[in-house]
């Protein structure tokens, strides 16, 4: 008796199973659906931004040196003509005597070189009368030459005579060639003539020497008792006479005092233009606010050094504040002047929003770096704030500013897992009376996890999330979870 009820009870068990295997397989599929409600459909991305000054201005110093004295702080009100900072006028004044001073050099050299010319004119004048008085001298010698000395020691003494004469010549142009060389030296060191002067004036000097050997060797010849022919002497004479005379001549033909005068005249000229720049800087080594406003950056606390190329500070104006955000170039050619953006400025008591307006959108791409350091290249993007009364929106202030790419009222959106595409149109599933039915529908715009649907489908439908599930076919049972 004990095995039959054994077997009854294991039978009632498998039925037991069986049926309830057979129930649950009659049971409709859970599925995640999504109910069609008309809605508005967004496409944004957010950007942190910081509250700025619609009207600021940079403040530069008039004057570089060592900072003196520091008369503002940061978030200080300031008026127009109040002092911000003061520079140290020692070093300023150092460099205005020490340019009046070489200004004073300059001018003694202007003038030196009037007097110089003068004075070498002079000279040239007046060794070139007595070079012609010599000319004629000689001249006259050969013509009593000419009808001939009467013994050869009379003849040798007076070719020595004459020799003499010439080295003593060739001596005092040697003596003018190396004055004049210095002279030259001087200006050329001065950067007032040129270096093709400066070498013609040394050559001057060693053609000079190489005369004077020359007339110093053939005095020797002659004392020797072996002397010239008188016209072949006399001829070399007048030769060496006539060139030094002309010579000379061109010498005193030449202006070297114009170029000389207009380089020291504008080199003066750059100093009194220094002078001036100095004078002007130390009337403004005080610096002060060129407007009303409030201090928001103050450079110049962190050096020692005042320069003339950095602001030392920065005043914002009383006046209108607006959001600067830095928006990526993949995302800025999505926006346009006047769009409506969304402002949320965190509380802890509560996010406000509001809204705002792209005021003004810039040409440059700069680079900026995110939270992990990774550079990026964004544009500046200013909006102009609609900002409740009673809420304070003080620069410096962070604010996140949500920027609408798309944006569609009364559209219907499925989520993006919902289609399809079993022969390259667009389906859906849609849970109608408790089974699947396969429906074709038109797309729109993708947002950011969504598609708009143009047509196919109502309002008040439901359609399952994921088109993937294997579970689903057309006519199958299923119920929204």
């Amino acid at each position: 008796m004990k095995k039959p009820i054994k077997i009854a009870v294991l039978v009632v068990i498998v039925l037991a199973v069986v049926a309830g295997s057979v129930i649950y397989m009659m049971q409709p599929t859970p599925v995640r659906v999504t109910e069609m409600r008309y809605q508005t459909a967004v496409l944004s991305f957010t950007e942190q931004g910081v509250v700025v000054a619609q009207n600021t201005m940079l403040v530069f110093a008039g004057a570089q040196g060592e900072l003196n004295e520091l008369y503002v702080r940061e978030g200080q009100s300031v008026s127009a003509g109040d002092a911000i900072l003061s520079v140290n006028t020692t070093a300023l004044e150092l460099q205005l005597m020490q340019v009046r001073s070489g200004i004073s050099g300059l001018e003694a050299q202007l003038a030196n070189v009037g007097a110089e010319a003068t004075n070498s004119r002079r000279a040239l004048e007046t060794t070139r009368t007595s070079l012609r008085g010599e000319l004629q001298a000689i001249n006259a010698q050969a013509s009593e030459a000419e009808r001939g000395i009467a013994n050869h020691r009379e003849a040798l003494d007076e070719q020595l005579r004459v020799q003499q004469i010439l080295i003593d010549r060739h001596e005092a142009d040697l003596v003018n060639a190396s004055e004049n060389f210095s002279r030259v030296g001087i200006l050329y060191n001065a950067g007032v003539v040129p270096r093709v002067e400066y070498e013609n004036a040394w050559a001057a000097v060693v053609a000079a020497d190489s005369a004077v050997d020359a007339a110093r060797g053939q005095y020797l010849i002659i004392a020797a008792g072996t002397p010239q022919s008188g016209a072949e002497h006399f001829e070399g004479i007048r030769a060496s006479l006539e060139a030094q005379i002309d010579g000379i001549t061109r010498e005193l033909a030449t202006d070297r005092t114009t170029a000389a005068r207009a380089n020291f005249e504008a080199l003066i000229a750059v100093e009194l233009a220094n002078v001036a720049r100095l004078e002007h800087e130390l009337q403004n080594t005080v610096v002060t606010a060129p407007i009303d406003g409030v201090i928001t950056t103050l450079h110049a606390q962190n050096t020692n050094f005042i320069g003339a190329a950095l602001p030392v500070a920065e005043i914002t104006a009383p006046g209108a504040r607006l959001v600067e955000v830095y928006v990526s170039t993949q995302d800025v050619s999505s926006i346009r002047y006047g769009d409506v953006v969304g402002i949320t400025l965190r509380q802890r008591a509560g996010d406000i929003y509001f809204s705002g307006r792209v005021e003004e959108i810039g040409d440059t791409a700069v680079p900026r770096f995110t939270a992990l350091g990774v550079e990026e290249r964004k544009v500046n993007v200013r909006i102009e704030p609609d900002v409740p009364q009673d809420v304070r929106f003080g620069i410096g202030y962070g604010a996140d500013v949500t920027f609408y790419v798309y944006r569609a009222e009364n559209a219907l959106a499925v989520p993006r897992t919902a289609i399809f595409r079993p022969d390259g149109g667009y389906m859906v599933w849609v849970l109608a009376d408790g089974t699947a039915e396969a429906r074709r529908v038109t797309t729109g715009t993708e947002l950011r996890t969504e598609t708009i649907i143009t047509s196919g489908l109502a309002e008040g439908e439901f359609v399952i999330n994921d088109a993937n599930n294997r579970d689903i076919r057309s006519g199958a049972r299923l119920r929204a979870e």
